[in-house]
């Protein structure tokens, strides 16, 4: 059976590039706010409401917090200074691409049981070939920041 591979759409390739250029300074502006030293409890969520993020409980220095913005699902769970899981999922056009950083590291990757393989592997490709210091802030990102509005 010949049959010929997929491939991205303009409209997809637009979206890929996008949420990319928002993905890139978006999760190094959350990295760095939960690794910061020497950093209050206020001031720590002060930065995550700043960076859009919804507090959903505080307990004892433990810290939940999630955003849905341009088709990404975050979740932040932060410990203690330098101790935190940060986790992405992506949905609707970007379903399957899945990332997770802590303190220790990150583990990236495309669900390969979601139906969208072409789309989630090239964000991850592209993300991962841009998420290096240093990093561009991007109009996209900055956009977003001011803003607070999603765009894909």
């Amino acid at each position: 059976m010949n049959q010929s591979a997929r491939t991205l759409n303009p409209n997809e390739k637009t979206n890929i590039n996008h949420a990319v250029d928002f993905l890139v300074p978006y999760v190094h502006s959350i990295v760095e706010v939960s690794s910061e030293v020497d950093v209050s409890i206020e001031l720590f969520k002060e930065n995550l409401v700043n960076l859009h993020f919804t507090l959903d409980s505080e307990d004892r220095g433990r810290i939940e917090a999630s955003a849905r913005h341009n088709k990404f699902n975050f979740s932040l769970l932060y410990t203690g200074t330098r101790s935190f899981v940060l986790k992405i999922c992506g949905y609707d056009d970007f379903d399957g691409f899945i990332y997770m950083e802590t303190n220790k590291g990150m583990n990236i990757h495309d669900d390969m049981n979601s139906g969208n393989e072409l789309v989630s592997n090239q964000i991850v490709k592209q993300f991962l070939k841009l998420y290096k210091s240093p990093y561009l802030v991007t109009d996209i990102y900055k956009r977003f920041i001011i803003n607070g509005e999603s765009f894909i």
